[in-house]
């Protein structure tokens, strides 16, 4: 990884993440979403694949691959979330929804404020800001809630005042495009089961920070402030199988160990992977496809 977040990062995190691949219906239409909603750079057509990203590397592949739109009530992606740098950029990045008129929805989590959206077959894409220092504690009692940094106890998902949002846009730069600093910061899926697959992230390195099986619900971190980096529910069902391979929705993600032996030591601790040019794949015990470098190799 070649952005400001990740050379921070890479002093306390042990792995960050490396693009992430869609399979969609229609690539005009994909381009389109990413290049003029999102802000992406379009950076590699080959055939009936595109690499879109910032100036400096790629964050979203997508595969013209799929006939139908992504479907739910299946396991597997839940959504992935664009993590902007500061403010400026996360204003920016919801300023061009605005001006686009694109649907969104604006949530505070405490730990983070999110704006959520879907590409054109449907799959979910977060927008995020980190904001651990906000974030003290969970509470179960009476429902899933959020305790902040003054004490105060709110929503999971509290409100998200946009205008406030907006009051940090660099009106003197509105680029079309995305601050190069942006990086993929999470992952939500929909696991068949929240403890195998809490299990499974656990073995290559990731570190449990929520367990909360009366919600069907886990996170874990790779070990920085802002804990939240893969996240795992069963909100659609136990034991649901992935979406057929026809519909849209994940192809697979990539996650970069910082050194090569923490790369070996996931290894190590998966029963089965396949070694490819690019890297070694493996699938988590919901099925869902990763690819596993480590940094010298992107």
């Amino acid at each position: 990884m070649t952005n400001t977040h990740q050379k921070t990062n890479s002093l306390n995190e042990f792995a960050s993440f490396g693009a992430i691949h869609l399979n969609n219906t229609n690539l005009e239409k994909a381009t389109l979403f990413w290049t003029e909603i999102v802000g992406l750079y379009p950076r590699k057509v080959s055939g009936s694949t595109a690499e879109f990203g910032t100036e400096t590397q790629t964050l979203v592949v997508v595969h013209q691959a799929a006939k139908k739109r992504f479907v739910k009530g299946y396991s597997g992606l839940y959504h992935f979330a664009i993590h902007a740098p500061h403010k400026k950029a996360f204003a920016s990045m919801l300023n061009r929804l605005v001006v686009h008129n694109y649907p969104f929805s604006s949530v505070d989590h405490t730990m983070s404020k999110s704006i959520y959206l879907d590409d054109p077959d449907g799959i979910n894409i977060e927008f995020t800001l980190e904001t651990p220092k906000r974030f003290k504690r969970m509470h179960t009692d009476g429902g899933l809630k959020i305790e902040d940094s003054e004490g105060v106890i709110r929503s999971a998902s509290d409100y998200l005042d946009v205008g406030e949002v907006l009051k940090d846009l660099d009106l003197e730069n509105t680029s079309n495009f995305i601050s190069n600093n942006t990086y993929i910061g999470h992952l939500h899926l929909y696991a068949n089961l929240v403890e195998s697959s809490k299990a499974f992230y656990e073995k290559i390195g990731f570190i449990p920070f929520n367990y909360l099986p009366q919600f069907m619900y886990a996170d874990l971190s790779a070990g920085g402030a802002y804990q939240h980096r893969i996240a795992l529910n069963s909100w659609h069902g136990k034991n649901r199988s992935l979406a057929p391979s026809e519909h849209a929705g994940l192809n697979y993600f990539q996650i970069v160990f910082n050194t090569k032996e923490n790369l070996n030591k996931a290894l190590a601790n998966v029963s089965k992977y396949e070694e490819k040019e690019e890297g070694f794949y493996v699938n988590d015990a919901t099925g869902n496809s990763i690819l596993l470098t480590h940094a010298s190799e992107v």
